[in-house]
């Protein structure tokens, strides 16, 4: 949960710069190509990141339906920093080796254990 709580931070901290970034810009009068596309992505880092937040502070209480959550996001998280790694992002290695560390040890007994009790 440690890495899933690092990686919510991380996306909420990229989601708040890139949309300081674009409203900067646009409030000086620069146009920013594609800013709706660039919006949609800030605000989804921040919804990704608060849906970790929420899974992780709720892995406590062992609710059946946070493991399969935080799988998805994870997922998500991993098809897209292969695209990033084939669009030449090379630090989407990093993302990619978290996202397989959570899926892995989310699929572990002991977790599986965890969740349905």
């Amino acid at each position: 949960m440690i890495i899933a709580v690092f990686q919510a931070l991380a996306n909420g901290f990229l989601g708040f710069v890139i949309l300081d970034a674009v409203s900067s810009r646009a409030s000086h009068g620069a146009s920013v190509d594609g800013a709706g596309l660039v919006y949609f992505i800030g605000y989804l880092s921040i919804v990704v990141a608060v849906t970790l937040l929420v899974c992780a502070a709720l892995t406590p209480a062992r609710f059946t339906w946070v493991r399969p959550t935080i799988i998805t996001v994870e997922s998500l998280g991993l098809i897209g920093g292969v695209i990033n790694l084939f669009s030449g992002q090379i630090l989407a290695v990093a993302g990619i080796a978290l996202a397989i560390g959570v899926i892995v040890s989310l699929n572990r007994d002991e977790a599986r254990e965890w969740f349905t009790r």
